[in-house]
């Protein structure tokens, strides 16, 4: 036994490891700083402030305008269908407004999941020739 701490280089030796790789792994392990999520926080002006799991955003929360674009899609998604065929509208409207996946839409409207895709991409490409932004749904 050596009565004292090892060096850098005995300890790397032992772990076998290079000195850089103990060194970072170290770096890594050092303690930071605890905060709770419940302290308040002082403003500038020396008030008490909100505290970080008030600032923290919700991610399950929807954005602010997420309803506001989603109605706004969804007019333009009706403008859009007016121009098309029954079948080309009724993929849409089943995958797009109803959200279906176009497996299942094949199975609703009794066909093939290659004749939704062909209905499908025929719809796509008749609204892009009518120049509606298809983008946000494709």
């Amino acid at each position: 036994m050596l009565e004292r701490n090892p060096t850098q280089g005995e300890l790397a030796a032992a772990l076998g490891m290079e000195e850089e790789d103990l060194s970072s792994h170290q770096t890594q392990a050092q303690v930071r700083q605890m905060v709770s999520l419940h302290d308040t926080t002082e403003t500038s002006a020396g008030e008490e402030g909100l505290s970080l799991t008030e600032r923290l955003p919700d991610p399950m929360a929807a954005r602010p305008d997420a309803a506001v674009l989603s109605a706004e899609d969804r007019s333009t998604m009706r403008h859009c269908l007016r121009g098309l065929p029954k079948n080309q509208t009724q993929v849409i409207v089943l995958h797009y407004l109803q959200e279906i996946p176009l497996r299942e839409v094949a199975r609703v409207l009794a066909v093939t999941p290659s004749r939704v895709s062909q209905l499908h991409h025929q719809a796509l490409g008749r609204m892009k020739l009518a120049g509606h932004k298809v983008y946000a749904y494709a």
